[in-house]
């Protein structure tokens, strides 16, 4: 047994790659796909169990709407097309992260792959949507505000 249990990537540079391919950002990002098919194989061959993709950040916003769309439209391709072998490979998917903001129709989406893979079990895929350490680290002291609760450590 690997004793490695859960691997975390933050998806960066798919767009810095594709223009120093000389070509697009988009093109860039559509290599990323590529990449983690590769990434999703090598996990199960190891035998990992949690892998956490942080596949679009709350500062991905600032992009062009274009972009951002067509990143959307990866995502909801990747979906079509691969849900059955996520299906077969025993790959659950779990989205985490907020998804305010996000299309309605992507969201449906995701819930649904969400709920036809909740009961397999080789490798579980989360997937960190509109996710942010700036956003987090709000969360966590309005939280603590709402508590009146001493900031410390543990809180």
């Amino acid at each position: 047994m690997n004793p490695l249990r859960h691997v975390a990537i933050i998806m960066d540079g798919n767009g810095r790659w594709g223009l120093k391919k000389k070509n697009s950002r988009n093109y860039g990002h559509l290599h990323g796909i590529k990449t983690v098919q590769k990434i999703i194989q090598a996990s199960i061959k190891k035998e990992i169990k949690y892998l956490t993709l942080y596949t679009f950040s709350t500062e991905n916003w600032k992009r062009p709407l274009e972009e951002i769309n067509y990143l959307f439209k990866i995502l909801e391709n990747y979906i079509d097309k691969e849900l059955n072998k996520l299906i077969e490979k025993n790959i659950k998917i779990k989205i985490i992260g907020n998804l305010h903001k996000i299309p309605s129709h992507l969201i449906k989406k995701l819930k649904r792959v969400e709920q036809i893979t909740k009961k397999n079990n080789k490798l579980q895929i989360n997937v960190a949507f509109n996710y942010g350490s700036r956003q987090e680290i709000l969360h966590a002291v309005n939280k603590i505000h709402k508590k009146k609760a001493k900031i410390n450590e543990k809180s």
